[in-house]
């Protein structure tokens, strides 16, 4: 029993001893695994994998903002296939969506609506590879596209990729300026 126990010790102390030194060596990095930043299209851009040889691999899914202004999505089409190339800016897939637009108001501040409709593009945010396409989500979009916790794409591409796109301070900087913009050219547009 004795022998047992201590052979239990040793191999505990040597996984604590891996696991110190795998830690070490991922502390060089210095910047968190699972990186989040947004597009100026609305997108949510999370770091998923970092491998050894630099490649990362990003989950691309819809901002809060994205959906604010489309709606719900009713379709989703592929544009590019999984292990096609990507040059950014290039289309990944394209949405169907129907929603609701604010047309007008009157003096007491009665908004008036209209059913609206319409495609939306979600772009590559910077040259990649397409891993993976949430089949899900274009088999039912309806049913399976809850929010921006919903991955919609996953592609690979060179380490510190996302880097240039907007940290969670900078869009939501983004996103109150566009609103005030809009809440503005809506006020203008008053009798």
């Amino acid at each position: 029993m004795r022998r047992a126990t201590l052979d239990a010790l040793e191999r505990a102390f040597s996984r604590v001893a891996d696991a110190s030194i795998a830690s070490r060596a991922s502390s060089s990095r210095a910047r968190p695994f699972g990186t989040v930043r947004f597009t100026r299209t609305h997108e949510i851009i999370r770091e998923r994998n970092v491998a050894l040889d630099g490649a990362t691999t990003y989950e691309i899914g819809m901002a809060e903002r994205a959906f604010d202004i489309i709606g719900d999505v009713r379709a989703i089409e592929t544009r590019r296939a999984v292990g096609e190339r990507a040059r950014a800016g290039e289309t990944l897939l394209e949405i169907t969506w129907r929603g609701f637009r604010r047309t007008a108001s009157d003096e007491l501040y009665h908004a008036r609506w209209a059913n609206a409709e319409g495609k939306r593009e979600i772009p590559a945010p910077f040259d990649c590879v397409v891993r993976e396409i949430n089949a899900g989500a274009v088999q039912d979009p309806y049913g399976n596209v809850r929010g921006p916790e919903t991955t919609l794409i996953v592609v690979e591409a060179r380490e510190g990729a996302g880097a240039r796109l907007m940290d969670d301070e900078a869009y939501e900087t983004f996103v109150e300026a566009e609103e005030i913009a809009e809440a503005d050219a809506a006020n203008q547009s008053y009798p």
